[in-house]
């Protein structure tokens, strides 16, 4: 038994020591408590723990409550790998024993922290004078809940889940629902989250999946958890009955002794101290959610306007024209506004097709969101119009058409006619000018405005060959051309002696070398996000214009389809995402492998 508490303060003394060189890494650290349970009775005892995630180094006063006795009985330390970062954690577990019975209310750990109650009850038999006056109870610790919530189920060993929240059970096709993604990791059980979540299903789709999920810490069923939310459009394309899930790819830690040779671990009641003397070993497994029922409606024919173009949500409409005023052939710009929630993308109008004394020109739109995946917000369409008479004119009123899912049936939403009013162009408004033969000799022939378009005898030339045509002045260009071909040969020359390649390639040329100084300083510092995201970044447009598509087109799907999935240009493109998520790391010959690989491949994408 020596021996073996000896091997233990050995390799507790070393992963301590190791943990304490990488919790420099956090800049901003934070520190709250726990207490489980918040309830007990006289004669037991609860554990305090107090958690500090970031470098430690901030001096914890341990609390002072009469009529509570507190034990520290371990000390542990951390590194938790959460979408590929670094995050050191040590904590303070304390025994917190009872003197006497009643409602105790525990100081915060720091200024900024929250106060814990515990309530302890008398045993059996017997009372105490503190439960005859309890106090109110106390805002609640920074890790909020302690149950499990609604929809929330847990992996078997407790480590981890995945929760798809939808608003609604009965949907249309091609109706945009929110929804939300959560993905649950209980710290120190999950080592990382190796992608984004996706659907098991794959008659629907995510759109507009948020990047940069939401970060959280909550207590479940007693345990702390790092919880992502990632909120994106559900897309539905067929109509029919559907048991809906998500899930996510996850590496968890598995133990490898049986619970009942594991009584030391479970005796220290920490993950930190499980983990470590309990024998795991890393497992790619992925989570999935609870199927959840979801009809899929077909549109209704009946009642469908003609001018529908498969927008469903609900919507208002307003219209204006500016400006007010304007002269005949003087361009004024129509806007029609479309307000609300729904697909936006299959927001449509044609606007004014042909309207009699006005020109029309097709028009153009833009989107305006007020959420993070663009199911609400504001779509505009401006379109340019030209009248052709004066006057006080009127521009009819315009029409949009959706389905309101809400309602069930189709609207058709109506803006009010608008009045301008066009005055007559400055041509129109000259007076014209006298006849010739009724003119005085004081008076000037022309009056101002437009001139005659007669002859005037006084002004006669005897010759109808232009001046340019004639001998006198046809040495002149030839000189100019002459002059003109002699400088342009001498510049080539100086340009074919000067110049050894390109401007777009010596262009090309230095953006290379910078990308792949870069990747060089990417690899010294081990850094695998930023080694292939520099990569896939100046791969995007030269491949985007090989394939004559956006570069935000190029995607690692993409690039499959177009190469296969065997070739390095799309291996490289999946290791650029999985990089982002799972922390993947890679050694001096697998940078330099792929440092050689980049190369290349940016010298064969600028090739024509």
């Amino acid at each position: 038994m020596g021996g073996y508490l000896r091997l233990l303060r050995l390799m507790t003394a070393v992963v301590l020591g190791s943990f304490a060189a990488a919790a420099a890494l956090a800049d901003d650290p934070l520190v709250y408590a726990t207490i489980q349970p918040a309830q007990i009775a006289l004669g037991e005892s609860a554990q305090f723990t107090i958690t500090n995630l970031g470098d430690g180094t901030n001096a914890i006063t341990l609390p002072v409550v009469s009529g509570l006795k507190f034990e520290i009985i371990g000390r542990t330390r951390e590194m938790q790998i959460i979408n590929g970062t670094m995050l050191p954690s040590s904590s303070i577990v304390m025994r917190v024993t009872p003197q006497i019975a009643g409602i105790f209310t525990i100081p915060a750990v720091t200024p900024k922290a929250q106060p814990l109650v515990l309530q302890v009850t008398a045993a059996s038999g017997g009372t105490s004078p503190a439960q005859t006056a309890p106090r109110a109870p106390l805002p609640p610790p920074i890790l909020s809940g302690g149950s499990i919530p609604k929809g929330v189920h847990l992996t078997d060993d407790g480590s981890a889940y995945v929760r798809l929240s939808i608003p609604k059970r009965e949907v249309y096709v091609g109706e945009s629902v929110p929804v939300d993604i959560e993905v649950g990791m209980r710290s120190g059980f999950v080592s990382s989250l190796n992608g984004l979540p996706k659907l098991t299903d794959d008659n629907f789709a995510l759109n507009n999946l948020s990047h940069q999920p939401e970060r959280a810490e909550k207590l479940i069923n007693g345990e702390q958890f790092v919880v992502f939310t990632w909120r994106s459009l559900l897309a539905v394309v067929k109509p029919g009955t559907f048991a809906l899930s998500a899930e996510a790819p996850l590496t968890v830690k598995i133990r490898t002794r049986p619970r009942r040779e594991s009584a030391l671990d479970d005796r220290f009641g920490d993950p930190f101290w499980q983990n470590l003397f309990g024998a795991t070993v890393p497992k790619d497994i992925n989570v999935t959610s609870p199927p959840q029922q979801l009809k899929v409606l077909e549109l209704p024919t009946e009642g469908r306007p003609a001018d529908f173009h498969g927008a469903i949500g609900t919507f208002s409409i307003a219209s204006d024209v500016s400006p007010g005023k304007a002269d005949v052939g003087d361009p004024l710009t129509l806007r029609m506004r479309i307000t609300g929630s729904g697909n936006f993308d299959r927001v449509d109008s044609t606007m004014l097709d042909h309207v009699d004394q006005w020109k029309t020109y097709p028009p153009k739109s833009s989107f305006n969101t007020s959420d993070p995946v663009g199911f609400s917000g504001m779509k505009t369409f401006e379109q340019p119009v030209i009248a052709s008479k004066p006057g006080a004119q009127e521009l009819p009123g315009l029409s949009f058409s959706y389905f309101d899912p809400n309602a069930r049936r189709y609207e058709t939403a109506r803006s009010t006619p608008l009045s301008v009013s066009i005055s007559p162009s400055l041509a129109d408004s000259l007076t014209p000018p006298p006849s010739v033969g009724s003119a005085g000799p004081g008076n000037n022939i022309y009056a101002p405005g437009l001139r005659p378009d007669h002859a005037d005898a006084a002004t006669a030339t005897p010759s109808l060959v232009p001046p340019y045509l004639q001998p006198r002045f046809l040495g002149i260009p030839s000189f100019i051309v002459l002059a003109f071909a002699a400088g342009w040969a001498a510049a080539r020359r100086r340009r074919a002696s000067s110049v050894s390649e390109p401007v777009s390639d010596r262009s090309s040329s230095r953006a290379a070398k910078r990308v792949l100084a870069q990747m060089q300083a990417a690899a010294r510092t081990r850094n695998a996000a930023v080694f292939f995201d520099s990569a896939r970044t100046a791969l995007q447009p030269l491949l985007a214009t090989r394939w004559q598509i956006e570069p935000e087109d190029v995607t690692t799907a993409e690039v499959e389809a177009r190469v296969g999935a065997e070739d390095d240009l799309r291996q490289l493109f999946a290791l650029a995402d999985e990089s982002k998520y799972s922390g993947r790391e890679l050694n001096a010959t697998d940078f330099a492998r792929w440092l050689r690989i980049v190369g290349v491949l940016l010298t064969t994408s600028r090739s024509p």
